[in-house]
């Protein structure tokens, strides 16, 4: 049998966004995956997951028709039935429900697992235009977004590449040996090349913490109370780079101000973690240069994560570990590329206006501005549920849906 090889890229919503490698064995068959080597992050490591890729979409018991229980809920007793007949059961089912207690009964709760722009967003236009329940992103990493961008401003920092350039890694909240293995080949590199420690931050002893150098086992939700510590002590103890933070940060003067009563003492009360472990951690940190932060979606598990996360943006600019290589903070790089969003938005938005008309609803494209208000007469008077999808450029890229 003659075997294909295919350049590919992992289709799940990970951080990491691995290059494949995929063979092919014939036009509906795949084989062996493996991580491109070629792919100076990726580095030829991919994780177990996607390694049996092949094995999850050829297993014999793999959903692929709808299916109707006919028994009891656990019994799995269960029936095929025609897509058709799956979505009018659904529909059939969220109408009467909103019939009966109001649209907003129906909440089309989602995220985006190997959905992609635009089949995860698309589902917007069935919430708007429905009038179901809204909702701000997601649960599941909403609170990190809202601390890093406080923190910092945007989905940018150091090339995640730059932690095997290293002599401190810091693991907090992420468990990298079971969710992101491409972090540990480059925590691996750093450890070889240049004889950096890994630090992990976790409230219970994971994988990544087994493998670490030092492990600040400190109870859930207190990761902020721990990080002003630390800054109170490298604002005490010389480690602030003052020059980076007048250049580079808000107000430093009002930052060390607020953190003088924040003292390890008075977070290994909230942490439960030692007080002299919160020193030689920060003691640590602040000598450390090239001290490299890797925030993971743990702080999204806590009410607080938001200012948690906050928090821990504020150490790199304390110390201004920036300025080095293979130091600073890093969550996401989403705002370093520049792709054409608007032409994804053209896909998304001309498609799902028709989508209304089918359902029987009233729907309009508008691309000029002088054309937006007269679509909104016209869908007001259609006595329709409405939508009307607006691209305008103008000095700048716009994209929205108007529900009426």
């Amino acid at each position: 049998m003659s075997v294909e090889l295919f350049h590919s890229a992992c289709p799940h919503d990970c951080p990491s966004t691995c290059a494949l490698i995929v063979e092919r064995l014939d036009a509906q068959t795949i084989g062996k995956l493996r991580g491109d080597p070629e792919n100076t992050y990726t580095a030829g490591v991919i994780c177990a997951k996607v390694a049996r890729y092949a094995e999850r979409v050829h297993h014999p018991d793999r959903l692929t028709q709808p299916l109707r229980r006919t028994g009891p809920k656990g019994s799995g007793q269960f029936a095929p039935i025609s897509w058709d007949d799956a979505l009018d059961e659904v529909a059939q089912r969220f109408q009467a429900a909103a019939a009966k207690l109001g649209p907003e009964t129906v909440w089309p709760y989602f995220y985006a697992g190997t959905m992609g722009l635009l089949q995860r967003d698309g589902i917007q236009r069935l919430r708007h235009v429905m009038k179901y329940s809204r909702q701000h992103s997601s649960i599941c990493t909403t609170l990190v977004d809202a601390g890093w961008l406080a923190g910092t401003g945007a989905y940018r920092g150091p090339d995640p590449r730059e932690m095997a350039e290293a002599d401190l890694v810091v693991c907090w909240g992420t468990n990298a040996v079971a969710t992101q293995v491409n972090v540990m080949t480059h925590v691996a590199r750093a450890r070889k090349g240049r004889g950096a420690k890994l630090v992990v931050v976790d409230p219970y002893r994971n994988g990544t913490a087994e493998a670490a150098d030092i492990h600040i086992a400190l109870r859930p939700g207190t990761d902020g109370a721990l990080a002003c510590a630390m800054m109170h002590v490298l604002f005490a103890e010389g480690f602030a780079d003052r020059d980076y933070m007048a250049r580079y940060a808000d107000c430093p003067d009002a930052l060390e101000a607020h953190l003088a009563s924040r003292t390890p003492a008075w977070a290994a009360e909230i942490t439960g973690v030692p007080e002299r472990e919160i020193i030689d951690f920060a003691r640590l940190y602040g000598a450390t240069e090239r001290s490299y932060i890797r925030v993971g979606y743990g702080f999204a598990r806590s009410r607080n994560g938001s200012a948690s996360v906050h928090a821990v943006t504020c150490l790199p600019t304390v110390t201004g570990a920036g300025r080095h290589p293979g130091g600073g903070a890093f969550y996401a790089n989403r705002a370093i590329y520049g792709w054409d969003k608007l032409q994804a938005t053209l896909l998304n938005y001309t498609r799902y206006d028709k989508i209304v008309e089918a359902m029987g609803g009233h729907g309009e494209f508008v691309e000029r501005p002088e054309d937006l208000r007269p679509a909104l007469d016209r869908a007001a008077a259609s006595g329709k549920p409405a939508l009307v999808n607006v691209i305008i450029r103008q000095d700048r890229e716009y994209g929205g849906g108007i529900y009426v």
